[in-house]
């Protein structure tokens, strides 16, 4: 009964997993972590390919059909920003500049865009490989792999939106303040905060693992702390190029405006997404359903990371401030005329969430049914977004 719980313990193990047990040396690490990897990356790439090959409105099929299919929403406005610059409109800083610095680096255009994403897809299924074994052991990290790829909005870690870099680069930071290389992690933190706003957030689960491996006591810390104060700095830098460049360093705050995003009280969005539900049947409608439910079964997988059989030592609760402070979030953004827009695509960054639900996949029904329903509304979804269709976007 406990190997259906916590399987890190099975003394049996066969050849694949010997590849993926601990060693001294961390490049025979990070070489096993990207071997693991390798099998769930590629196939979930060539599915995600496949479907993007499909014809559209009539068009026949060739390569660079299939990279317009990917060309929706978010992907277009990065990719602009990559070629042109920030002075675009005043919607446009609300998208934080290091993906498209990056996309711009790797010569532009919608290929860039997708090699940039991608290369970074591949960076986040390793270093979650890394971090699920080492707290939970290796065959939860092999689940928490293949369910992440089949996670139903997966699909976005494999397009033209900065979502598997925001990820590769927070979990990169988890991980590294995790094994107490603090710099490191505050200097990830700070590139996370120039992908993405909600960077900024990371500095709480970070500060409290800190204090975690102080035995929270404040006469132990020492000099690398500063490396926490390290996590802003994204943010700090965009601001100073707003004054510079836009003449206004809140400038992509006010941009915000520009996309209706606004603020909450905890958990009202939710609310309010719930009571949209209830209004005609149209892409927005259904779009409420998907966010609102996603988020709810999030919440309810967090819980069970505090109380359950699939609960998290005392020392790992760095995850689940991580993602709990993920959800109120979410739970607490409006969108234009839609609350809680994305949320379904977010959600996936709670990385407690998901491995619970790795835990959970002990059990070969629920692993099975976790992968057939990922993959299954993973291709729905995805084909609903290639068709331009405000549902997931």
């Amino acid at each position: 009964m406990q190997a259906l719980i916590d399987d890190t313990t099975t003394p049996r193990i066969d050849v694949r997993e010997k590849l993926l047990l601990p060693s001294g040396r961390p490049w025979h690490a990070a070489f096993r972590a990207a071997l693991a990897v390798w099998t769930v990356f590629t196939l979930m790439h060539l599915a995600v390919s496949a479907l993007a090959w499909l014809p559209r409105r009539g068009a026949t099929p060739d390569p660079w059909t299939m990279v317009l299919g990917w060309n929706n929403w978010d992907a277009g406005h990065y990719v602009r920003i990559a070629e042109s610059g920030y002075h675009l409109g005043p919607g446009f800083p609300a998208f934080f500049p290091l993906f498209p610095l990056l996309v711009h680096v790797a010569g532009g255009g919608v290929a860039a865009a997708l090699l940039v994403a991608n290369l970074a897809a591949f960076g986040t299924l390793a270093v979650l490989h890394r971090l699920a074994e080492h707290e939970f052991g290796p065959r939860v990290a092999q689940r928490a792999t293949w369910y992440l790829a089949a996670f139903p909005m997966g699909f976005f870690l494999f397009i033209g939106y900065n979502e598997s870099l925001f990820l590769l680069l927070a979990l990169g930071a988890l991980y590294a303040g995790r094994r107490g290389h603090w710099w490191l992690a505050g200097g990830l933190g700070a590139l996370s905060s120039a992908t993405r706003l909600f960077g900024l957030l990371l500095m709480a689960p970070l500060a409290v693992e800190y204090l975690r491996q102080i035995d929270w006591r404040p006469g132990r810390i020492r000099a690398d702390v500063l490396g926490l104060a390290l996590v802003p700095l994204g943010v700090v830098a965009y601001s100073v190029y707003c004054a510079v460049e836009l003449d206004n360093p809140l400038a992509f705050s006010v941009a915000q405006d520009q996309w209706g995003r606004r603020y909450t009280f905890p958990g009202m969005a939710w609310v309010t997404a719930v009571q949209q539900i209830g209004g005609p049947l149209d892409p927005a409608t259904l779009g409420a359903l998907i966010d609102a439910g996603t988020t709810l079964l999030a919440v309810v997988l967090l819980v069970l990371a505090v109380a359950g059989p699939w609960k998290f030592r005392r020392d790992q609760v760095y995850l689940v401030v991580q993602a709990a402070l993920t959800l109120v979030l979410l739970m607490s953004t409006e969108v234009g005329g839609r609350s809680m827009q994305s949320a379904a695509r977010y959600a996936m960054e709670a990385v407690a969430v998901l491995l619970v639900l790795a835990r959970a996949g002990a059990r070969p029904l629920v692993d099975r049914a976790v992968l057939v329903v990922g993959v299954s509304l993973h291709a729905v979804f995805l084909l609903i977004f290639m068709s331009g269709t405000f549902l997931v976007a």
